[in-house]
């Protein structure tokens, strides 16, 4: 049976992320249509995706700088952090490969092919709660999802679920100490 390939709805030109401030719930407008649906789940360090089409998605970590995001149990996109201040994102699924960098004014950043920008997000002076974006080409909405997980939900996404909750009893040393004989 060959493989198929997800079918992912794209977007080209202008849409905004939407929320109201400390909540949990978000929206991917495009004019007034509703692309997606993005419900983060704090307990689990996850956040839950609903396209306009009715498919679902979830975005969890995967370890220290990765973010998957999962359909069913397919992966169909994942970012990963290419620098240690996280000002570098690698955006990576079937079908298309990106980088997310951060640009020298604040809240500003640029979806890139190599040197060259196609697309840009932009949040608000003192939050990402409004999140505006324009893109020159036509990007899959999974790849907004999951930069919006970097620029929205920046802790999640740099740290794995167990590496959140501090280890209530001090790990074993690998090493084994030798006492002379006196």
């Amino acid at each position: 049976m060959p493989y198929r390939l997800p079918r992912i709805p794209t977007v080209v030109g202008d849409c905004r992320f939407e929320s109201s401030l400390m909540s949990n719930r978000w929206r991917l407008l495009q004019d007034k249509a509703v692309l997606a649906q993005l419900d983060r789940v704090p307990s689990r360090h996850i956040s839950a995706v609903r396209l306009a089409d009715g498919t679902r998605l979830e975005l969890r970590p995967a370890g220290w700088g990765t973010v998957v995001a999962m359909q069913d149990d397919t992966e169909v996109g994942r970012v990963e952090r290419h620098s240690w201040w996280g000002r570098r994102w690698r955006l990576t699924g079937p079908g298309f490969a990106c980088d997310l960098v951060s640009d020298p004014l604040p809240r500003r950043w640029s979806l890139r092919f190599g040197t060259e920008p196609i697309g840009r997000l932009a949040g608000t002076p003192l939050s990402y709660n409004r999140l505006a974006v324009h893109t020159d080409l036509a990007v899959p909405v999974v790849a907004l999802a999951l930069a919006w997980h970097v620029l929205a939900r920046p802790w999640e996404a740099a740290a794995a679920p167990g590496a959140l909750v501090p280890s209530r009893a001090p790990a074993p040393s690998p090493y084994r100490v030798v006492r002379p004989n006196a």
